[in-house]
């Protein structure tokens, strides 16, 4: 296709090729990280149905498995959803007001970290969850 200038915006463009004018796609709205996202609030929402008020929830191990900080429920449980909005924030800034000339690898970074971190977070949820309702896990001495 031979490329044409166009006028309103000084730059080369194709006829017939869209994907040049539609901006990128937002890291944080990727179909895998939403489904993540909603797996962390159905972790989440489990956490809060299942695990009584005023108990204290296991957060933290230590490498023999043995519980070495545990707080109450409702902070046990918002401590991943707020880390996961803090990373979705930071990549919505880079993404949206950070330098537009980084290259392919950078962006491609950052749709890899994304759901690297979720997922982390997910199962970090998820521990939480299962040793706050007391689920015995293998390796996880009970508080």
């Amino acid at each position: 296709a031979k490329l044409r200038i166009d006028v309103s915006k000084g730059r080369l463009v194709r006829p017939f090729c869209f994907s040049r004018d539609a901006p990128p796609m937002n890291p944080v709205r990727q179909p895998l990280n939403l489904v993540l996202l909603a797996l962390l609030v159905v972790v989440t929402a489990a956490g809060v149905l299942l695990i009584p008020a005023d108990s204290l929830v296991p957060v933290h191990w230590q490498l023999s498995g043995q519980v070495d900080a545990a707080l109450p429920r409702n902070y046990a449980l918002i401590q991943m959803p707020i880390a996961t909005l803090a990373i979705w924030l930071l990549a919505y800034a880079i993404h949206r007001w950070g330098n537009s000339g980084r290259g392919a690898h950078a962006a491609a970074a950052i749709r890899l970290i994304i759901p690297g971190l979720t997922i982390l977070f997910l199962l970090i949820q998820l521990l939480i969850v299962l040793t706050g309702t007391g689920v015995a896990l293998p390796f996880f001495r009970r508080y």
